[in-house]
């Protein structure tokens, strides 16, 4: 491309001063062109083209040297702040992206972000104590795909196409309902039958409004008709309404079986698979990320992948914290 044509590349615009600059200070466009492993065409042409583009005499040329006209004294003085600023521009942004340093802004859902996230976070900024984390609580995704947030997590059966993100996990699932309520209902036997039972689902983002089995044994695979007695975007309002015996609920078996073991759930169709939503990791992009961003990254996925989908450091959730699992 031209530099006649820079307007439309803003590093042409820069090459084109670059090289103005190099025939100044060497008085030469031969001697440009060597120290720019340009042509000496090429070299000519460029200036020429700024002049064109800039509408000065920047150069007076004759047969022995090449002289600034006082219009390109001045254009150079400018020339060598332009390119001054980017190359301190570079220089920076090289010492940031090469250090573990500077603000990191994560976003995960709200309940699972204060449980199992806040902890991993301390260890991490312990590590890189020039590290700050805005920690965002909230499910939506518009943030990331505006900018605003640097790194995600994310539980989700699947995700948008578009997103760039990193599988960490899984959370197991399983069927729960309270003593009472299978007293009064009976107890399922097979998907089938839950067509004539209430059932709480959850209706958060990421989340699939279908409930799917598989049998290990008959390898059957089924998909029931539901009855929606109660919808909720939140997996603490899907565990209360189990406890309370307001129907069946598909709840994380992390989150579901210290209750199993008080005796204030039961678990339901326990030999039918259910799928187990991601643990995600979603960023913008997988190359350029700053250093400080991928070691996060690592640091969090080292975490749950060697704790077999949860982070290995953190114990399992007492009573008080048993329904901060997910979002």
């Amino acid at each position: 491309m031209s530099v006649a044509a820079a307007h439309h590349a803003p590093m042409d615009r820069l090459k084109a001063l670059e090289i103005f600059a190099a025939v100044a200070e060497r008085n030469s466009f031969t001697r440009a062109a060597a120290s720019l492993d340009l042509s000496t065409p090429v070299v000519t042409r460029a200036v020429q083209e700024l002049e064109q583009s800039l509408g000065l005499r920047l150069l007076q040329r004759s047969t022995r040297r090449v002289a600034l006209t006082r219009e390109g004294e001045a254009a150079l003085a400018r020339a060598r702040g332009v390119i001054g600023a980017y190359e301190a521009l570079m220089q920076s942004s090289r010492q940031h992206g090469a250090e573990v340093a500077g603000d990191i802004r994560f976003s995960a859902p709200a309940s699972f972000g204060a449980a199992r996230l806040a902890p991993l976070l301390a260890d991490f900024m312990a590590q890189h104590p020039q590290v700050r984390i805005d920690l965002v609580l909230g499910d939506a995704l518009e943030s990331m795909e505006d900018g605003a947030v640097d790194l995600a997590l994310r539980i989700a059966q699947v995700l948008p196409e578009h997103l760039v993100a990193r599988r960490i996990g899984e959370v197991p699932m399983g069927m729960y309902a309270a003593p009472a309520y299978l007293r009064a209902r009976g107890l399922p036997r097979e998907p089938g039958e839950l067509a004539g039972h209430d059932c709480v689902v959850h209706s958060g983002p990421g989340a699939s409004r279908a409930w799917q089995f598989s049998h290990p044994v008959t390898q059957e695979r089924t998909q029931p008709v539901l009855r929606q007695a109660l919808r909720a975007n939140h997996v603490e309002a899907l565990m209360a309404a189990a406890l309370l015996g307001q129907g069946l609920a598909m709840l994380p078996r992390m989150l579901a079986d210290p209750a199993v073991e008080r005796g204030e759930l039961q678990p339901v169709l326990a030999a039918w698979a259910c799928p187990a939503p991601g643990i995600f990791l979603v960023y913008r992009e997988r190359q350029h990320q700053p250093l400080r961003v991928r070691k996060l990254i690592e640091h969090v996925a080292q975490a749950f992948e060697s704790g077999g989908g949860w982070p290995l450091r953190l114990r399992a959730p007492e009573r008080v914290q048993a329904t901060a699992l997910l979002h």
